[in-house]
């Protein structure tokens, strides 16, 4: 991983946006911590299913506003080269087919996990 990548740890519910510090190994630093209070409003595009809970409902929402976050970061070139996206595997899912190309371009490694409550050392680790 090189000095800069941007780690971007999430779940349907808060992200951490951790910068990396470190040349021979992470040495991560908290740049952002987001949740669904902390984002412009707007909900999922479409409609959502009848069957759907407000649960199900937040974590869609938040989800296509993190993507949302990180492609104008990409359009606007400020993410560095390489970017690093943890999720847990349903939130990778919804992610995935909302990623702009420039921020795909970017995106060295994705990691299926939910780390969003990981310590520094803990993420580090899951990184090396």
């Amino acid at each position: 991983m090189k000095p800069q990548t941007l780690v971007v740890v999430a779940d349907g519910a808060s992200a951490v946006i951790w910068r990396n510090h470190g040349h021979a190994t992470p040495d991560l630093a908290v740049v952002e911590r987001v949740d669904l209070s902390s984002m412009p409003q707007g909900g999922p595009s479409g409609h959502a299913p009848e069957d759907q809970s407000k649960r199900e409902l937040d974590e869609a929402t938040f989800i296509k506003l993190l993507v949302h976050k990180l492609n104008a970061m990409a359009l606007a070139h400020d993410l560095p080269d390489e970017v690093i996206i943890i999720a847990d595997p349903d939130s990778l899912g919804q992610m995935r087919p909302q990623y702009h190309g420039e921020l795909k371009r970017r995106i060295v490694r994705e990691i299926a996990k939910t780390l969003v409550k990981a310590s520094k050392q803990d993420l580090e680790k899951a990184l090396a």
